[in-house]
């Protein structure tokens, strides 16, 4: 049961973040937003990236631990 519920948990994490930073991210530094200057859109780009990568595996190991009490 544990596996299944950190794995149900990881994919919708997954799901939300990913939706959410891809509009935020196409938002502030799209290629037509013009809000940020050129340099910083990069850094946007790789925040996204790593918001991505390390919120549902947060997500999941919370789930992972608190499961196991």
């Amino acid at each position: 049961m544990r596996p299944l519920a950190t794995a149900i948990a990881y994919l919708a994490a997954l799901a939300v973040v990913a939706i959410t930073t891809f509009v935020l991210v196409l938002f502030v530094a799209g290629p037509h937003a013009g809000l940020l200057p050129h340099w910083a859109e990069a850094v946007v780009l790789g925040a996204g990236w790593l918001i991505v990568f390390v919120v549902p595996v947060y997500v999941a190991r919370t789930v992972w631990r608190r499961l196991a009490r």
